[in-house]
């Protein structure tokens, strides 16, 4: 079974208003990956690039199942991601 991740505000621009995906992964990280290998101009729009890999952007907000995530949260299947722009 795959998580639900929905794509919400300002984000949607780059998936061509499409809002809502099905990924696969063990952790949030795993599921974006999958969402970029879907929609790949997601990559530059989600991440940046450190010296010990890609980030995620301080604009970015992760939510699984309502609750503030990071890269490394577990998630179940069944689990809603939902990945929104904060303006800053």
């Amino acid at each position: 079974m795959s998580k639900k991740l929905n794509i919400r505000g300002g984000l949607t621009a780059t998936t061509k208003g499409k809002r809502l995906f099905e990924v696969e992964g063990k952790t949030v990280g795993e599921c974006l990956n999958h969402l970029v290998s879907l929609v790949p101009k997601m990559e530059e729009t989600l991440f940046y690039k450190t010296e010990e890999g890609p980030a995620l952007r301080s604009t970015i907000e992760v939510l699984v199942n309502s609750k503030s995530s990071d890269l490394v949260t577990k998630v179940n299947d069944g689990d809603e991601i939902k990945l929104k722009k904060n303006v800053q």
